[in-house]
């Protein structure tokens, strides 16, 4: 990655190098797309004993489906990288990454809006691989135009190619060390749940949902519907795979290790550079960060899956971290964007929106008013999204955003504070490798935007610290990340780097022990329910499947049916015992599997269908709603699945969270202190409880 000059007359070749990178990635992704599907089907590699080292298939899954997923993204990601090249100002890889991330969601909404609405046709597989094609194409058009008339281009890379490069290893490596988890593992209803959200926005170019969709219509809300948006990049072009959700992952993490060492070099241009065995040790962190946050962090009772919390999360950082980079260096273009990106991709990004101006004003000397001016602007900006916005969409008469964020529901969670649930230092700690989390006790050695960082990432973790309630490992994820720019910018890193740079990579060893799975095998389960379940009905074959489609058409009704009398199958409960009783889950993960074709001789025991359709042979009527009915064939074969025993928990010891902390309410005592904070709050108001 070395296309980058000072002169004008650098240009040509600068920008024939990108479009021969784009065209290549676009060779890649159409010729690699069979392979990859094909490598999805073979699931039962990822049941055996040792499913993270298949030597006998080593081609297809470490070297053509990782280049095939890799240049997916380029890809995807091109008209804006392509754009970003040519428009603005100059940018380092930070700038022109992150720039290009969000010109591409920009332009795939507009250019996949209006070709679905002028032509009717939904583009998915082939048709919208062509599509982003001829995307890509022009924008190398229009760049070309600019060239051409005398336009230099915006890149200046000198010295980053090495960041490219790594970024591009450090997605390789992820998914070759992780194999099995993206390509074959089963989804949790968080998994599944993103998968939706997705086919939502495909089908209906919108992405809230009617009140026909029953329960899922609480989400994504208005704060978290950011990460929907790149996620339906790849289902609509590799189609309704697990690993289409979870793919974003690995693009992202790839954009964020730029943004990272920019942000460690910003402002540090005198000092020693980041040397290889920096380099290494980062890499090494975010590998880290992916084991702890893929494997371990979520609400499912049995394992963790990666496309919520970690790829959302993820993205999340990549917005805070880069609306920092922007602030530092005075782009206030870039700042508007992804501040606005940060408020959009999880419920607290106006929390970072409001805490890193306050801590400039603390930490900055001169203070930058005219940039904290323009932070003031931001949160106009996020505020009008968050109140005038809701109101446009009432008024247009649009499916409203779903409120499992909304204002009572976040009053609810922060109702109730404890101090004392020690075990959330490793949570914010660990992941990243301890040592990070240390340097921010090295406040007086720590120059101004450390200080920043450090004040933030403080104030994020204790909002998280102190709430009693449904607080886990992926809600300290955007203070993971921030004490590793602490650390490198740290002066006393540079002046002890031999010993440092030691103890860091013992200390990323003890974490990686410490963030061990219990259970590496990955979980089949929810397959084989999925294989005892078939779907009839209009509801559930409203169009045949298109290319890559799992699903037999799109109607929100049927995931309200398939969600509630699946749901009632296997009921959930909270109990911490609980697991340990029972088989539980999550439907619409079971209907996800249902749709795959079924293996020969495979037996059918859970039959949903109208009721007017039923016969006898679909067995005993167990629940019905909205002319719909579930129908059991075997209640011994029930019984068993219900009473199946799976692991309690894959994850890492260190990561448990109690069921009672998750999903517990009221003040308590004991060896466990809650502390309701509204009747001291009434009390000092005048108000008498009620």
């Amino acid at each position: 990655m070395t296309f980058a000059g000072t002169r004008t007359e650098t240009a040509p070749r600068a920008m024939l190098i990108l479009g021969l990178v784009v065209l290549v990635s676009a060779a890649v992704t159409l010729a690699g797309l069979p392979v990859l599907r094909d490598t999805l089907m073979q699931w039962d590699l990822g049941l055996g004993d040792s499913p993270y080292f298949l030597p006998g298939h080593a081609l297809e899954l470490y070297l053509v489906t990782p280049a095939t997923a890799l240049a997916t993204s380029i890809f995807l990601l091109a008209p804006g990288l392509i754009l970003s090249a040519v428009f603005g100002r100059q940018k380092h890889a930070a700038a022109w990454l992150v720039s290009g991330l969000t010109i591409a969601i920009l332009v795939h909404i507009g250019v996949t809006t209006a070709f679905q609405l002028a032509t009717g046709i939904t583009a998915k597989g082939t048709t919208y691989a062509w599509l982003i094609l001829a995307l890509d194409i022009a924008c190398l058009a229009i760049a070309g135009l600019r060239l051409s008339a005398g336009q230099p281009h915006r890149l200046r890379l000198q010295g980053q190619g090495g960041d490219l490069w790594i970024a591009l290893g450090l997605f390789w490596l992820c998914l070759v060390l992780f194999a099995p988890k993206f390509y074959w593992e089963n989804f949790t209803g968080d998994g599944s749940g993103s998968l939706q959200f997705a086919r939502l926005y495909i089908a209906k170019l919108w992405p809230f949902w009617t009140p026909e969709a029953g329960p899922i219509r609480n989400a994504p809300g208005l704060t978290m519907v950011l990460f929907v948006i790149p996620e339906s990049w790849f289902v609509r072009l590799w189609g309704e795979w697990e690993f289409s959700v979870r793919a974003p992952l690995l693009m992202y993490l790839a954009l964020l290790y730029p943004v990272l060492t920019q942000l460690i070099r910003t402002g540090r241009e005198s000092l020693p550079a980041l040397r290889p065995a920096d380099h290494a040790l980062i890499v090494a962190a975010l590998l880290l960060y992916t084991l702890a946050n893929v494997y371990s962090g979520g609400y499912h009772v049995y394992f963790g899956d990666s496309p919520m919390p970690a790829a959302r999360e993820t993205l999340s950082l990549i917005c805070f971290l880069g609306y920092a980079l922007f602030f530092i260096e005075d782009r206030r273009w870039l700042m508007l964007a992804t501040g606005v990106m940060t408020h959009l991709v999880i419920p607290t990004g106006g929390l970072w929106l409001l805490m890193w101006p306050a801590a400039v004003f603390l930490t900055f000397r001169p203070i930058p008013w005219a940039r904290l001016f323009v932070a003031a602007g931001v949160v106009g900006v996020a505020g009008f999204i968050s109140v005038i916005l809701p109101k446009i969409i009432v008024v247009l008469g649009l499916p409203f955003p779903g409120d499992e964020f909304g204002a009572g529901n976040i009053i609810t969670r922060l109702r109730f504070m404890t101090f004392a649930d020690w075990s959330r230092f490793a949570f914010w700690a660990v992941p990243a490798g301890i040592l990070p989390a240390l340097f921010l006790l090295t406040w007086p050695r720590q120059d101004r935007i450390a200080r920043a960082l450090t004040l933030v990432t403080l104030g994020y973790f204790l909002f998280f610290y102190l709430q009693a309630y449904r607080v886990l490992l992926h809600h300290f994820i955007p203070a993971m990340i921030p004490p590793l720019v602490v650390m490198y910018r740290s002066e006393l890193w540079d002046r002890h780097q031999p010993v440092l740079r030691i103890a860091a990579a013992v200390l990323i060893a003890i974490s990686v022990w410490l963030s061990w799975p219990r259970e590496m095998k990955m979980h089949g389960f929810e397959r084989v329910i999925g294989q005892h379940v078939v779907t009839e009905g209009p509801l559930f074959e409203s169009a045949d499947r298109g290319d890559g489609d799992r699903f037999r058409g799109f109607d929100e009704k049927a995931l309200d049916i398939a969600h509630v009398l699946l749901g009632n199958l296997f009921k959930m409960t909270y109990g911490e015992d609980d697991p340990k009783e029972r088989y539980y889950g999550a439907p619409l993960v079971w209907w996800y599997y249902s749709e795959f074709d079924k293996p020969e001789g495979q037996a059918i025991n859970y039959v949903l269908k109208p009721l007017d359709q039923a016969t006898g042979a679909d067995g005993t009527l167990f629940d019905a709603k909205d002319g719909y009915g579930l129908y059991i064939r075997d209640m011994d074969l029930y019984q068993a699945h219900a009473t199946t025993k799976l692991p309690v928990d894959t994850g890492a010891v260190i990561y448990i969270t109690p069921r009672t902390v998750i999903y517990g309410h009221g003040a308590k005592r004991g060896d466990r202190f809650v502390f309701d904070i509204v009747p001291p709050i009434k009390r000092m108001l005048g108000l008498k409880d009620q």
